[in-house]
C-alpha cells in the first residue's frame, strides 16, 4: 500500500532536468534586449513567476512580445537536446498511479511550456491534474497551486498527501498546504537554501523517493 493517497510534484528539477534549457531559452529571449547574458544564478533568483512574467519583469514593455515568442520558440526547438526526464521519475509517476494514488503537478512555469515538456518527455497521461504558474494568482512559496491541485483531484481532507520538490519554495509551499514535504536533491543547484527550509524528508536518489512514497521499485 502506498504511504499517501495523493502526491503532488514540482516539475523543473524534480521530474525533469530542464534547467539547461531554461537558461538557454532565457538567454536567447533576453540577452539581445539587455545587452548581456544573465548568469544562471541571476536567472534562478527570478524564479517564482511564470517564464512569461519573468520576461515581462526584466525587459521594457516594447520588447515583451518578441522576447516571449523567442523564448517559447527556442524552448520547443531545443527541448529534445537540452532537457530530459530524470531517470526513473517516469516510473515513479506510473507506479504511483498504478498504486491508486492521485497525482498532481504544480509548476511555476507557464502552462504553454509545461505542456511542451510533458509531451516531449512522454508524460502525457502520467498525472491527474496540472496547475501551472499562470493558473494561479500567487506563486510558490504560496500554497495556492498545491491547494488547487488537491481540490481538482478530490483529495479528502485528513488523508495523507505529499509534496515533492527541489527548492526551498517547494518545501515552504507544501508545508503551508499542510502536506508532508519531500525535498529531492538531484535537480537542485541551491542545496543550502533547500536544506534550510527543513523538509520532512530528503531524498538523494529516485529509489529513496519510491521508498518514501511506499510504491514498488524495480
Amino acid at each position: 500500500m502506498p504511504n499517501f493517497t495523493t502526491a503532488v510534484f514540482d516539475f523543473d528539477g524534480t521530474i525533469a532536468d530542464t534547467l539547461p534549457l531554461i537558461y538557454a531559452a532565457f538567454d536567447a529571449a533576453m540577452a539581445p534586449a539587455l545587452g548581456r547574458s544573465l548568469s544562471e544564478r541571476e536567472v534562478r533568483q527570478l524564479f517564482g513567476p511564470t517564464d512569461h512574467d519573468i520576461i515581462r519583469s526584466v525587459l521594457p514593455v516594447d520588447d515583451h512580445a518578441n522576447a516571449i515568442a523567442t523564448y517559447v520558440s527556442f524552448y520547443e526547438r531545443k527541448h529534445d537536446r537540452l532537457a530530459s526526464v530524470f531517470a526513473g521519475m517516469d516510473t515513479v509517476l506510473r507506479q504511483c498511479r498504478e498504486a491508486g494514488m492521485k497525482i498532481g503537478i504544480v509548476t511555476g512555469k507557464s502552462r504553454q511550456t509545461a505542456l511542451v515538456s510533458l509531451k516531449a518527455i512522454g508524460l502525457n497521461g502520467s498525472y491527474d491534474v496540472l496547475v501551472a504558474g499562470d493558473d494561479v494568482e500567487h506563486p510558490k512559496p504560496h500554497p495556492q497551486g498545491i491547494l488547487a491541485a488537491l481540490k481538482a483531484v478530490g483529495h479528502q481532507e485528513g488523508s495523507p498527501a505529499v509534496y515533492v520538490g527541489d527548492s526551498a519554495a517547494d518545501v515552504l509551499a507544501g508545508r503551508a498546504a499542510g502536506l508532508t514535504t519531500v525535498a529531492v536533491t538531484w535537480g537542485s543547484p541551491d542545496l543550502d537554501e533547500l536544506m534550510a527550509a527543513k523538509p520532512d524528508v530528503i531524498c538523494e536518489r529516485v529509489s529513496d523517493l519510491a521508498v518514501t512514497l511506499g510504491i514498488d521499485w524495480d
